[in-house]
């Protein structure tokens, strides 16, 4: 049984590294969006079912730490700690204190904010202050085992430093002497925290390959467009600047490079901040390059302007690029009332039924109406962090302008900010309020 055992873990290991062989690449990439190491600790609790009884079932309770390398946001090695204790778990009214010491691969599915696991575990047990009995009669207070354990659980991400583990289930299994079958089956139960330490982390979510890039020679008709969530600033305001290419992000995967003639640049891959402190006003230009990792030969530009004001001049551009323009019999405002805005839910960026369905009519009128150019501003509810929420915003209106791209809306004809929760559409503490500010907006320029 045991070397079937080893045997099982040897082909769990072989193919997770298979699976994320390729990736190693990556290993000094400073994309790597994973912690290096986590640290776990927490409640454990033990169900356990030990014979000779009929049934033996007792609970145990205890803690639990663990400690694990990342290898990449999805494959992880594992090592836990667990003890527990548990009186009179038999007619005989014996305690016990059992200890865990366990050791394998967990593949992690990483999400927004949960991010579900499974595992494979395999080391030893210690039992003590209890009774082990033998089938020759003999019997000891103490014994040890090997053991192994398979199951999964959630991370609930709480920011980039801390995350709370909702539940880890699994089947714990041992091998003491019990003058039976030397047997038991356990289910096991841990809770706790898990705190992140190595590599920096963002809140704000990141477009970070998963997988190698297909080794190909060139990709014809390949483009690179850049965006900002906030082309008029006032010093000291950030600025969110994202790229995009024009092929399948799950097939093809970029280096992304940036300059700027004015403020500094925060972060790296395909989203950045530039810092615009002591700026004076003005007009500033960032250049984006994305070279093409199976063919580093094939390098893309992209250039995007953002502009600099005073608090003063700031309001009045922005009222016009924004608010809708004046006059009573305009074509514009009348435009600006047939586009419909597309709402969203709580955390998502995908586009619901009814938000299709308004981004197919806005698209239609879109196409009829060829001379019109709009801006699409993205919103969230304020629950989040202002940085959290405006990535957040600037997910749904390049979502909104994605879909209206796919109905023939030409491009070049719309531009895409995020405004975040700073500006809200209502202010009151309830879901309603909250749905209304989870929006991607039609502005018509």
């Amino acid at each position: 049984m045991k070397p079937l055992i080893a045997l099982s873990i040897a082909a769990v290991l072989a193919g997770a590294c298979a699976a994320e062989g390729q990736q190693t690449v990556f290993a000094g990439n400073p994309s790597f969006d994973a912690p290096r190491i986590d640290v776990t600790a927490g409640y454990h609790l033990i169900n356990a079912n030990a014979p000779p009884a009929e049934c033996g079932c007792f609970t145990a309770n205890g803690g639990f730490v663990g400690l694990q390398y990342n290898l990449s946001s999805r494959l992880g090695l594992d090592g836990e700690v667990g003890t527990v204790r548990a009186s009179k778990i038999s007619s005989l009214g014996q305690n016990l204190a059992l200890t865990t010491f366990l050791a394998g691969p967990r593949i992690a599915v990483p999400g927004r904010r949960i991010s579900p696991f499974g595992e494979f575990l395999a080391g030893g047990a210690h039992a003590g202050n209890s009774f082990f009995p033998t089938k020759n009669s003999a019997a000891a207070s103490s014994a040890s085992s090997f053991a192994y354990s398979a199951g999964g659980g959630v991370d609930f991400d709480l920011n980039s430093r801390y995350s709370v583990r909702l539940f880890d289930v699994s089947f714990l299994h041992t091998a003491f002497p019990n003058g039976a079958n030397g047997t038991q089956r356990q289910l096991q139960i841990n809770a706790g925290v898990v705190m992140h330490f190595g590599a920096p982390r963002s809140d704000a979510p990141l477009y970070v390959a998963s997988t190698p890039a297909p080794r190909v020679k060139a990709v014809k008709d390949i483009a690179l467009a850049c965006y900002t969530n906030n082309h008029i600033v006032s010093a000291g305001k950030p600025v969110h600047i994202s790229a995009e290419t024009s092929v399948d992000p799950d097939r093809y995967y970029f280096t992304y490079d940036w300059k700027s003639n004015g403020g500094s640049i925060i972060g790296h891959g395909n989203v950045i901040t530039i810092n615009t402190d002591r700026l004076a006003p003005g007009t500033y230009a960032v250049e984006g390059h994305a070279t093409l990792d199976s063919n580093p030969s094939q390098a893309l530009s992209c250039k995007v302007e953002f502009e600099v004001a005073n608090d003063q001049d700031q309001k009045q551009q922005l009222m016009t690029k924004v608010a809708a323009p004046p006059g009573d019999n305009s074509f514009e405002l009348a435009a600006q009332k047939s586009l419909r805005d597309l709402f969203f839910n709580y955390d998502q960026a995908d586009l619901r039924s009814d938000a299709a369905q308004a981004a197919t009519e806005d698209a239609a009128f879109l196409v009829a109406h060829p001379s019109l150019r709009i801006t699409i501003a993205g919103y969230a509810d304020e629950r989040g962090s202002a940085e959290y929420n405006v990535a957040l915003g600037m997910e749904r209106a390049e979502a909104t302008r994605s879909a209206l791209m796919s109905a023939g809306v030409d491009p070049s004809r719309i531009e895409v900010v995020s405004y975040g929760k700073e500006r809200p559409f209502c202010t009151d503490d309830s879901e309603e309020c909250f749905q209304q500010n989870r929006r991607a907006q039609f502005v018509v320029q």
